[in-house]
């Protein structure tokens, strides 16, 4: 397990969180958005978990989780 990878992963997972919480800040928040961030913290909190569970047992090759946040505060996975 590459800890630069796990880092990188838990540094993008307080980001989305981050924007979930401005989300509910908002005064009428947008429960689709809500729904597409909270799948993407989970997708990546899942992929932390497979790789703190292979730990030295098996090498996990690193699969990219992006987090991109646009001017109009639409978040993209990919």
């Amino acid at each position: 397990m590459s800890a630069q990878y796990f880092n990188s992963l838990l540094f993008k997972s307080a980001r989305v969180q981050q924007e979930i919480d401005r989300e509910y800040q908002r005064r009428l928040p947008d429960w689709i958005r809500l729904l597409k961030l909270k799948k993407l913290r989970l997708a990546i909190k899942d992929r932390m978990q497979m790789l703190f569970d292979a730990g030295s047992r098996v090498a996990l090759q690193p699969m990219p989780i992006r987090v991109r946040i646009h001017k109009n505060r639409r978040m993209h996975a990919s």
